[in-house]
């Protein structure tokens, strides 16, 4: 499903640096000093890559265009914690792991979620992002059903999916996703397979 990754290393840094350029307001609300910042950054996508590539989807051509991944089964909570501890002081530490935390999502049978999906500032407008989820949702089985959240304010990416066939299920609020990770209302969204999206509009 995934684009084959050639340079374990080089990759990793790529993957960091686009996660930084998606989600730098996310982030930011950490209030980690730069380098722990960028360490953090570096040791999601290692992690990624060495223990998650099976549910990393990338679009590249010279350079990697985009990433979407799709939440694993299990994550290797105590290997990435180990990795954030060899250069984190313990407060930068306890930030990340409650970060994290608030992003966590309870997957239902036969659900496919999205954990995250980011295309880079050089490709944006090109589609990028429109074949990452159809990749999701070519892979998507008999049954199966694919979700992602999206905030309310990101009224671009709410429109991509709606055209992609995605319905708002359910709406919310959190004070304390505002203060960990900038977002205050989200949309949590849905796509069924198309003859079931057709039936419902």
């Amino acid at each position: 499903m995934h684009r084959t990754i050639i340079n374990l290393n080089k990759d990793i840094q790529d993957i960091a640096v686009l996660l930084m350029e998606g989600f730098a307001g996310k982030f930011q609300t950490l209030k980690l000093p730069k380098r722990e910042h960028e360490y953090l950054l570096h040791c999601l996508a290692e992690h990624i890559l060495k223990k998650h590539r099976e549910n990393l989807l990338v679009i590249r051509d010279k350079s990697i265009q985009g990433i979407l991944l799709i939440k694993p089964k299990k994550w290797y909570l105590r290997e990435f914690s180990n990795l954030l501890l060899k250069q984190l002081s313990f407060k930068s530490f306890v930030k990340a792991l409650l970060f994290f935390g608030a992003l966590h999502h309870d997957k239902k049978e036969n659900e496919i979620h999205i954990d995250f999906i980011t295309v880079s500032e050089a490709s944006r407008g090109a589609g990028v992002g429109t074949k990452l989820i159809e990749l999701v949702k070519n892979s998507a089985g008999q049954g199966q059903f694919i979700t992602l959240y999206v905030s309310k304010t990101n009224t671009a990416a709410r429109k991509l999916y709606e055209r992609l066939g995605f319905r708002i299920k359910k709406e919310g609020a959190s004070k304390v996703g505002r203060h960990l990770h900038g977002i205050n209302q989200w949309y949590f969204m849905e796509w069924k397979g198309s003859n079931t999206n057709e039936k419902e509009r």
